[in-house]
């Protein structure tokens, strides 16, 4: 059973058709990079696939639960189960910036009531250690830099040890000399064999991480396949194009 299976999904916005028809079945352990032009539904999929975009019509099935079966939730206590198993790094960090980084990491656990306070206290210096920040337990967000500040959302992500860790474009709003940073925590993921979908430009990053690369494009999947076969022996003009100009 794979641990993402996704079909005929769809989603409007009033008149507006993001995303078309996607298909696509996720295994345990891949590394999946998702390209493609702005506008393509890349970011909604993925925020569907959390239950931040409720979608018209589709099944999206997690860990062989139904998020949403024909376009139909279940009950609010029963998605919130199927979600801890999943955990999202957004664009813009979104720490909360009245609570230091200890606390950032620790609200979601304590809340979930997934552990004792000193054992989640524990988890998220662990966790810190992970991303290189284990000396900011006790500061505020705004003393870090914006490479510091995703890798502390990193973190948080992690905090409830999900199956499956999403990235919406998480370089898209750091300065090109702290995108390195960031790529090396998730590389650093993805050998630890943690199943991750990213949302990225960066097309030599997705080449070198993913074994899985799919190409969106006006709200259907175009090509999905191997770094080889999306990527580097593309054949579609169009893809082609795109992949030039990102590159």
């Amino acid at each position: 059973m794979s641990i993402i299976e996704v079909k005929n999904l769809k989603k409007s916005f009033g008149p507006l058709e993001v995303l078309k028809d996607i298909s696509i079945n996720i295994e345990k352990g891949d590394i999946v990079a998702i390209l493609g032009p702005s506008g393509s539904g890349k970011s909604t999929f993925l925020r569907s696939l959390i239950d931040l975009e409720e979608i018209d019509a589709g099944d999206i099935c997690i860990e062989g639960s139904y998020l949403v079966k024909n376009g139909v939730y279940p009950s609010e206590k029963e998605k919130r189960k199927i979600l801890l198993k999943t955990g999202m790094v957004f664009q813009h960090f979104n720490l909360f910036p009245h609570l230091n980084i200890k606390k950032n990491l620790m609200l979601a656990p304590l809340l979930a009531k997934q552990d004792t306070k000193e054992n989640i206290e524990a988890l998220a210096r662990e966790t810190l250690e992970k991303v290189g920040l284990s000396d900011k337990m006790d500061v505020m967000p705004s003393t870090l830099s914006g490479g510091q500040k995703q890798r502390v959302a990193i973190a948080r992500a992690l905090m409830l040890r999900p199956d499956i860790v999403l990235f919406d474009e998480p370089t898209s709003a750091l300065d090109p000399e702290l995108t390195g940073e960031v790529l090396n925590v998730i590389r650093n993921l993805a050998k630890e064999g943690n199943t991750m979908l990213i949302v990225t430009h960066e097309v030599g990053f997705a080449s070198e991480v993913a074994n899985k690369v799919v190409f969106m494009e006006d709200g259907y999947i175009q090509a999905v396949g191997s770094p080889d076969e999306v990527i580097r022996n593309q054949t579609n003009e169009r893809i082609n194009a795109f992949l030039n100009k990102v590159k």
